[in-house]
C-alpha cells in the first residue's frame, strides 16, 4: 500500500486491460507479498459478485476480467489475475475508455522495448 500511495479507508482504482474499478482500500498484514524469482508480488483481494445486481453497490470485480461462466450455475469461475492499482477513484465514462486504452497502448510500448528473456528449458530442444 505504502509503494503505491494507498491509504486505509481511501479510494483505489484497480485495472487490467479490460476495465478498471474503484474500491476502498483496507491495508491489512494478513495477506503477505510473494516472492517469486526475486520478484515481490502483492496481493489484492476484492469481492467478486452482486456488482451490476444491485444487491449492494460499487464497481464488481467481474468486469476486469472475462466472462468465464461455470456451464451448471453461471457463476464466474475466473478467481485471479494480474492488475494494476493506484489511489483515486476512477475515471467516469468516455475518460474510462481512453483510460485502458492508454494502459493498453504503454503495456504494447513496453513489450516492444523489452528484451525476450526465455527460461533455459525453454530455449533447449530435445533429441529427435
Amino acid at each position: 500500500a505504502d509503494e503505491e500511495g494507498l491509504e486505509h479507508g481511501g479510494w483505489a482504482t484497480i485495472f487490467t486491460a479490460r476495465s478498471a474499478i474503484e474500491a476502498r482500500v483496507l491495508v491489512t498484514d494478513r495477506m503477505k507479498p510473494l516472492v517469486v524469482h526475486g520478484r515481490t508480488t502483492h496481493q489484492i483481494g476484492l469481492p467478486y459478485h452482486w456488482g451490476s445486481r444491485l444487491l449492494t453497490s460499487g464497481d464488481s470485480a467481474n468486469d476486469l476480467m472475462h466472462a468465464a461462466l461455470d456451464p451448471n450455475v453461471h457463476i464466474m469461475e475466473t478467481k485471479a489475475a494480474t492488475c494494476g492499482i493506484r489511489p483515486g477513484r476512477r475515471p467516469r465514462g468516455k475518460a474510462l475508455t481512453e483510460f485502458v486504452a492508454e494502459l493498453r497502448d504503454q503495456a504494447h510500448s513496453r513489450r516492444e522495448m523489452a528484451e525476450r528473456v526465455e527460461p533455459e528449458e525453454t530455449r533447449k530442444t530435445a533429441p529427435s
